[in-house]
């Protein structure tokens, strides 16, 4: 008896010691991480300009929108109060009577099974989860019993209905609700409430859309124990049961502007882009623009497809606010590059570098008149290696006007202009333009200027846009603006709208071209350049009108080139068809027009051969036209008394060679050494800009016999013999000549220069 007394001692004082350090623990709140019950980032919308949803983005993984305690109507706390613990508001976060029924019904032989957990015990486990294996279950009282003494049970029901698990990864009765109903809280109705209550025991087995028997089964169980305990009454219940709620028809998640939605998602989470609530970004993208572009991009890319454009990208850009109208960043996500953002990636952009050469140019003097020499110039590219550019149709025109040189993209001439303005400050303007993959013009080299860089496509809408406000840039925004940009001056007003002109001048694109494409977009203004890289890798076209502003890629994601496939030929028609699409639509939305300042261009005669005033010999004038102040004053005396033009000295091997109508007889008259042995490489009176900074450069001698290409027996430089057909150039004025079973060519006279800085 002594030894059972005392045991029984024993198990009291231990079972009072363990209930006052129980106390201690819940009264000291070292239970509770207070930062584990921070209401959690919701998943939101994105949406275009108008409010359709482009995406449903999920926060952490989970599909939330967490509804604060008063936003969630009382059916709904009824509901999950009857289906869950009745007794809430009546226990301390352990509901003894609830347990000891429980251990009862679990040891007792026919009895169905009840589990005594309350909602703060189920919000613990939501929580913290069941980390302690064979203790949780103590633990989880502990935790449950602290969070009583530390929130309010309206807190906690908030914390706990936010947090249940519907399946799919959605989380809350928010968000359920949306999901299930398709409409918010504040108008559940009954029947709904005790549905919604239903689900979080078993999501996968209750989901309504795939087992809705059972649901509906346990949201009739759910209205019984409302019945019960009189939280509803009897018609209230009769008419619940008899509504069986409307499932919404699962029609996808939204999934448009892929590649656009990524870029907002990354602003979003760098803080760069807002929420314009807890539950929307609202972005710049007007879906029926994006629609109209993927349409319109897909039928070109199509008709390109099988000479080997693997995938096409494009955007439209709003010049005024610089918001992103459509993104396309692949147009189709099987094929090559189809799962990245080739609007992101780096390629290489052929010729639409060439007009902000152009504008540098006019602003250091030059004009849409200047004559620029298209010939043959030997150079280093950005590897210091030589190489010789040709124009695309291997030709070599002489002297060009640079509206003519800009509006047919020749390389030869636009050389020139890189020559004239000088490496380094052309690369420190591509640079302020936004081109982040400029480095320096002793980098790059003279090949700078035909595209000898990599650049993104979102880079190319964004100088196009500035060259369409005349000169002022405004970042790409993917958010609303609201209104134009004022914008950064990056190009001189009156000479951005000189370099617009011509980008416009529809006539000389046909000339350079056999096409304007205008009938495309009639009567529409807009201006276009394209470009096409080395080996036909790239197609590329920007087109811009007073509104917006286009640019589209079409190639091989990979890098292998296409069966000649042009900018102009392949990209363009389809990016003048988005630019009108995109600028009617932007006229309809009201969008804005930036109010682009600059005088306007004066016109005068001048003589086409050399871009002067036109003297008393020249019998062809033109009009052009000019930046105010800028019209040239000297009068043209480059012709002979019969009007024919007589070539300076640096074009007169070329005037030999191209034997054009229109030029003096005396200067393109052949060469007496013509059909016997002839220097043709370098030809007579080449100008070579060789960068000898970057090492050895080393071009090679070709010479022919009677028209047809001979191996020369030895070559002198400047009378001296050099081993073999190569020759290590060094700046300065140098005479080839060639020897032939010891015949002897004419000199050939080649100036080598430094590239300018």
């Amino acid at each position: 008896m002594k030894r059972s007394k005392k045991i029984l001692g024993c198990s009291l004082g231990a079972l009072c010691a363990a209930w006052a350090i129980t106390g201690v623990v819940v009264r000291s709140g070292a239970m509770v991480e207070q930062g584990r019950f921070v209401p959690p980032s919701d998943s939101f919308a994105v949406v275009d300009r108008s409010g359709l949803a482009l995406r449903l983005a999920r926060a952490d993984g989970a599909d939330r929108r967490w509804a604060r305690f008063g936003e969630i109507p009382s059916v709904m706390v009824q509901a999950i109060l009857a289906a869950e613990d009745a007794r809430f508001y009546r226990h301390d976060g352990v509901d003894r009577r609830a347990l000891a029924r429980a251990v009862f019904d679990n040891v007792m032989p026919g009895r169905r099974r009840s589990g005594g957990s309350t909602i703060t015990q189920q919000l613990v486990k939501l929580v913290y989860g069941r980390p302690l294996g064979a203790f949780s279950k103590g633990a989880e009282a502990l935790r449950a019993m602290s969070i009583e003494r530390a929130m309010s049970k309206e807190e906690i029901l908030e914390q706990y209905l936010n947090r249940l698990p519907y399946g799919d990864g959605i989380e809350g009765v928010a968000r359920a609700c949306e999901s299930y109903f398709g409409h918010s809280l504040d108008t559940l109705s009954l029947s709904e409430a005790a549905l919604l209550a239903s689900i979080p025991r078993a999501p996968s087995a209750l989901d309504p859309r795939r087992n809705p028997r059972r649901a509906n089964e346990r949201r009739a169980w759910v209205l019984g124990r409302m019945r019960a305990l009189s939280l509803i009454d009897d018609r209230q219940h009769r008419e619940a049961l008899a509504n069986e709620p409307t499932i919404a028809t699962v029609s996808g998640r939204p999934w448009a502007a892929p590649r656009f939605v990524d870029r907002v998602l990354a602003g979003v989470r760098a803080g760069t882009i807002r929420r314009e609530s807890r539950s929307i970004v609202r972005t710049s993208l007007d879906l029926t623009t994006q629609r109209q572009t993927e349409t319109l991009l897909r039928a070109q890319w199509l008709t390109m497809s099988s000479r080997g454009a693997r995938n096409a990208a494009a955007i439209v850009v709003s010049n005024a606010t610089g918001e992103v109208l459509a993104y396309v960043g692949a147009i189709d996500a099987e094929s090559d590059g189809g799962a990245i953002d080739l609007l992101d990636a780096e390629r290489q952009p052929g010729s639409t570098l060439k007009p902000f050469a152009y504008e540098l140019f006019f602003e250091r003097g030059g004009t849409a008149a200047t004559m620029l020499d298209d010939v043959n110039v030997a150079m280093t590219g950005a590897r210091g290696e030589h190489f010789e550019a040709r124009d695309y149709d291997n030709a070599e025109r002489g002297p060009v006007s640079a509206r003519t040189a800009l509006s047919a993209s020749l390389n030869l001439a636009a050389l020139d202009v890189a020559r004239r303005v000088g490496q380094e400050p052309l690369a420190n303007r591509l640079r302020a333009l936004g081109f982040d993959g400029v480095r320096t013009g002793e980098h790059h080299g003279g090949a700078l200027v035909l595209g000898g860089v990599g650049v993104r496509g979102t880079e190319l809408a964004q100088a196009y846009a500035t060259l369409a406000r005349w000169g002022t840039r405004a970042p790409l925004s993917f958010a609303l603006v609201g209104g134009s940009v004022a914008g950064e001056r990056v190009m001189h007003g009156s000479h951005a709208r000189v370099a617009w002109d011509v980008l416009s001048d529809r006539t000389a694109r046909r000339e350079g071209f056999g096409d304007s494409l205008e009938t495309l977009a009639p009567g529409l203004s807009f201006a276009l350049k394209t470009g096409t890289s080395a080996n036909w890798r790239d197609a590329w076209c920007a087109v811009a009108t007073d509104r917006v502003t286009v640019v589209l890629w079409m190639g091989d994601p990979g890098g292998r080139a296409m069966a000649e496939v042009s900018g102009f030929r392949a990209a363009a028609p389809a990016a003048v068809r988005i630019a009108a699409a995109a600028h009617e639509r932007a006229q309809s939305l009201g969008l804005p027009v930036y109010a682009r300042r600059a005088p306007e261009p004066v016109t005068a005669d001048v003589c086409p051969w050399s871009g002067l005033r036109p003297g008393v010999h020249c019998l062809h004038p033109v009009v052009e036209r000019f930046a105010a102040g800028t019209v040239p004053t000297a009068r043209c005396e480059q012709h002979d008394e019969h009007g024919d033009w007589v070539p300076p000295a640096r074009l007169r091997a070329w005037a030999a060679r191209a034997q054009r109508p229109g030029v003096s007889r005396a200067s393109r008259a052949i060469d007496a050494t013509q059909g016997a042995l002839v220097v043709r490489e370098p030809r007579d009176g080449a100008r070579w800009l060789l960068d000898a900074s970057r090492g050895a450069v080393r071009p090679v001698f070709r010479a022919t016999l009677d028209g047809a290409e001979v191996r020369a027996d030895a070559w002198e430089v400047d009378g001296a013999r050099i081993d073999g057909d190569r020759w290590t150039a060094t700046i300065g004025e140098h005479t080839v000549v060639a020897v032939v079973g010891g015949r002897r060519s004419a000199p050939s006279r080649v100036t080598v220069e430094a590239p300018s800085r």
